[in-house]
């Protein structure tokens, strides 16, 4: 399998790691969790993928903030080709550390805070 560069975002350890990456187990296993979703899309077809269910967790302790956004547990900035393959990703790691930040040490997800987080998605119809 090939493997392509990517960048961990370890809430954790509060730090940023060029891993590699190949398919979608190795996504979920250097995130650490079971599903995964695109949180966004950067420039020349990079995307920042999380913990679909960091709020749910409760072994999920913190987050990362990219561009103001919180999103629990770990992230992981990946990349694309024009046809949507997994491909290195683009984007420089003096961009990455100026779009992620972390909470103090000192801060942990409360209860409160992932039933607001919870309390917050609504269904719609169609």
């Amino acid at each position: 399998m090939k493997t392509h560069k990517a960048y961990l975002i370890n809430s954790e350890a509060r730090r940023i790691d060029e891993v590699q990456v190949g398919d979608y187990k190795d996504i979920q296993n250097t995130i650490g969790c079971d599903r995964f979703d695109v949180a966004a899309y950067l420039n020349d077809n990079d995307a920042l993928y999380v913990d679909d269910e960091g709020y749910l967790n409760p072994h999920v302790k913190t987050g990362f903030f990219y561009c103001q956004q919180f999103f629990a547990g770990n992230g992981l900035l990946v990349g694309a080709d024009e046809e949507g393959e997994s491909a290195d990703v683009k984007v420089s790691d003096l961009l990455v550390a100026q779009s992620i930040n972390f909470p103090p040490s000192e801060f942990e997800i409360s209860d409160s805070m992932r039933d607001e987080a919870m309390n917050s998605w609504a269904v719609t119809e169609w």
